[in-house]
């Protein structure tokens, strides 16, 4: 159930520098999860070399999203490819540097 005022969680696919990006906005919890996975598994195949993942309106992200991420960046490291995250709000860069995945994924 929705409560009042809750940010509505959306995705984008978009390119950023020619290359895919997945725009995540709002926020992100268990139920929304399955939307990412999908975003990530829809994407994933045409990574030459690098994905984004733009960040710059996501306000919340749990555990298991940031497993979701870490999984794909996996993934995208047995192919030489790189996760890149672009533009983390406030709020994700805390997140990022309260787990040290800040120290992990590639930041700009």
């Amino acid at each position: 159930m929705m409560g009042i005022g809750m940010a509505q969680s959306s995705i984008k696919l978009t390119t950023f520098e020619n290359e895919p990006c997945i725009e995540i906005r709002g926020e992100w919890d268990q139920p929304s999860l399955d939307a990412l996975i999908k975003a990530f598994q829809k994407v994933i195949g045409k990574v030459e070399a690098r994905l984004f993942l733009r960040l710059s309106e996501l306000d919340y992200l749990d555990s298991a999203g940031l497993g979701v991420i870490m999984f794909n960046m996996n993934e995208l490291a047995k192919r030489n490819a790189k996760l890149i995250l672009i533009e983390p709000s406030d709020e994700m860069r805390q997140i990022l540097r309260t787990t040290s995945l800040d120290k992990v994924l590639e930041i700009r």
